[in-house]
């Protein structure tokens, strides 16, 4: 009898149990945003950052993915955030872009913890206007990943001058033929379609 009773009042409701579970994924993560009212009625999402690192957003269970987005723009104090979004995988691996308008729990099947890619959405057909240092900061970084996981060609020539201005520190420098290559790219997509 003490057996059962031990058991059964020794029990964690669930709540505390996904609570629990919550703050651990949220601590795994280099920063940790708490944007929901009651810790009980929430959902953690994980946002991988272009520079690597990652971010866990804790919002209402029945946040939208504007919700989300806002705080990622708040975090990251950026004053473009018309050209990226987020993206998040499906069960078989399928990139999918968040959709603000829609609850965030309704278009991922996959989680708790959620977990998305903060990414670049839409590229400029004008790199030059691009008005903020950090808004050509995240492009550099977009491109240097699709550079790098072969999702974008990059000429041998381009390629060469790309690691001598990464060696050399050279930021600017690889900031400008990442944007030249970028325009490059562009124009071979369009005479693609």
């Amino acid at each position: 009898m003490l057996r059962f009773l031990r058991r059964t009042l020794g029990r964690r409701s669930r709540h505390e149990y996904e609570h629990e579970r919550h703050v651990k994924e949220g601590q795994r993560a280099s920063v940790h945003i708490n944007a929901a009212g009651s810790s009980a009625l929430s959902l953690m999402c994980r946002v991988a950052l272009l520079d690597g690192s990652d971010v866990s957003v804790e919002l209402p269970k029945r946040a939208r993915g504007q919700q989300l987005f806002d705080q990622i723009v708040l975090h990251l104090d950026l004053d473009e955030p018309d050209y990226f979004g987020l993206q998040f995988m499906d069960s078989a691996q399928v990139p999918h872009w968040l959709d603000n308008t829609k609850s965030i729990k309704k278009q991922l099947k996959i989680g708790p913890p959620y977990c998305f890619h903060f990414r670049i959405k839409f590229y400029s057909s004008e790199p030059n206007n691009l008005q903020e240092e950090l808004t050509r900061y995240l492009f550099l970084l977009q491109l240097k990943q699709d550079i790098l996981s072969g999702r974008l060609n990059c000429p041998f020539d381009t390629a060469i001058e790309l690691g001598g201005n990464a060696l050399q520190g050279n930021e600017h420098a690889s900031l400008l033929l990442l944007l030249h290559l970028y325009t490059i790219c562009l124009t071979q997509l369009y005479l693609l379609q």
